[in-house]
């Protein structure tokens, strides 16, 4: 009996998640991590409330890039171990589909981590997100994307070879930097109350829609790989 793509991607990603709230190894070890770094963030940032408002923009997501790392080095351990690689080859659709899956899966991670952040920055760095949260929410919601599609993807690629937990950040960090600089910035232009370009909005949402689009065709020669 053959399957829709949509259907098998939707069962990876259920998968996923109910891996991830049965285990919490993966949320529990990303959540850990973004407090030990904000804390000690709050004890070596300055004093002064302009400028750890200055910063808390930019070190806010390099906090969730080296978090997310946790949880895209993992997002395919279940399968290898288990040998459920195999199976996903399997699939009787477009292996895009599993990327998709595997994407969301990852994007969901991200946001929960995104929104942990966002509350140890109010409460160890006295970040004030009531006039921000929109324009800040939709940066989280575009750069979870971003980081969801190049990591699943990058994730695939070194799961297979030795001194993967070294490969995967050397691959991720150059191709993520465009969305640590949109993010960052816009995040900064939110907290500062200032006018956000439409460009930047724009130019987010193509870079984020590019890569889902290479992970999305290129996933099924990974795989086979």
């Amino acid at each position: 009996m053959s399957a829709s793509g949509p259907a098998v991607a939707r069962a990876v990603l259920a998968k996923d998640l109910l891996l991830d709230f049965r285990t919490r190894d993966r949320l529990g070890h990303m959540a850990v991590f973004a407090l030990l770094v904000v804390a000690l963030l709050s004890i070596v940032l300055p004093a002064s409330p302009e400028e750890r408002l200055a910063w808390s923009p930019a070190l806010r997501w390099v906090v969730l890039l080296f978090t997310s790392l946790l949880g895209l080095a993992r997002s395919f351990q279940s399968e290898t171990e288990g040998g459920a690689i195999a199976l996903l080859v399997q699939a009787p659709v477009d292996r895009g589909w599993v990327f998709l899956g595997k994407a969301c899966a990852n994007a969901l991670a991200l946001i929960g981590v995104e929104l942990w952040a966002a509350v140890l920055f109010t409460v160890f760095l006295d970040v004030d997100w009531s006039a921000a949260w929109p324009a800040a929410l939709g940066a989280g919601l575009l750069g979870a994307i971003g980081l969801s599609a190049l990591g699943t993807l990058l994730s695939a690629v070194s799961v297979s070879v030795r001194f993967r937990e070294f490969l995967l950040p050397v691959l991720l960090f150059p191709l993520v930097l465009p969305v640590l600089v949109f993010a960052s910035r816009i995040t900064a232009a939110a907290l500062a109350e200032r006018e956000i370009p439409g460009l930047w909005w724009a130019a987010f949402a193509l870079y984020d829609w590019v890569f889902a689009l290479i992970g999305y065709f290129v996933f099924d020669y990974v795989l086979e790989d």
